[in-house]
């Protein structure tokens, strides 16, 4: 008789300490999110990747680089089909323009994630500050046009990953 109360006692114990284990990381990434530029996008991210809840925050630093660089492609291959659509002269300039910074923030993007495979943190946080601005510059270029709803929700997440990228970066030791 004794075994099976030990049996349901083990399970009961597996059970609490799996619960535990998962409210800590979940402790872990509020606590990492709330001191980044931008908490929102930072669980965004973070909600992306199932594999968050079990990282440590360097992990976490890579998993926020990877999201940075996911919406990178994403917002810079939107441009270029705005680029090619344009057909205000003005505009088809700005676009063209904004797709060249962007460009240019993703090449700091990528060079974050080497930085990052070196033990680069401080490094790998000052270029995605360098990403983040490239960003901020191209929406508000694009701006003074009719920006479409759709594309300024894709700028407004690269620039809350790069955010929140640059956040969780500076907090890795």
């Amino acid at each position: 008789m004794a075994s099976p109360w030990k049996f349901v006692l083990v399970v009961v114990a597996m059970l609490v300490g799996l619960i535990a284990f998962v409210s800590g990381n979940a402790a872990l990434i509020n606590n990492v999110c709330s001191k980044t530029g931008d908490p929102v996008y930072c669980h965004k991210c973070y909600n992306m990747y199932s594999r968050s809840s079990h990282e440590d925050v360097k992990a976490l630093g890579r998993t926020s680089l990877d999201c940075a660089s996911l919406e990178s492609i994403t917002v810079t291959g939107l441009v270029d089909k705005f680029v090619v659509n344009a057909t205000n002269k003005a505009m088809k300039n700005s676009y063209i323009d904004c797709a060249l910074k962007l460009r240019s923030g993703d090449d700091q993007i990528t060079g974050a994630l080497k930085s990052f495979q070196n033990a680069r943190y401080a490094v790998a946080s000052n270029q995605m500050l360098v990403a983040l601005n490239a960003a901020r510059q191209c929406s508000t270029q694009l701006q003074k046009f009719r920006l479409s709803p759709a594309l300024g929700n894709e700028l407004r997440t690269l620039q809350g990953f790069c955010a929140a990228a640059n956040g969780v970066l500076k907090q890795i030791h």
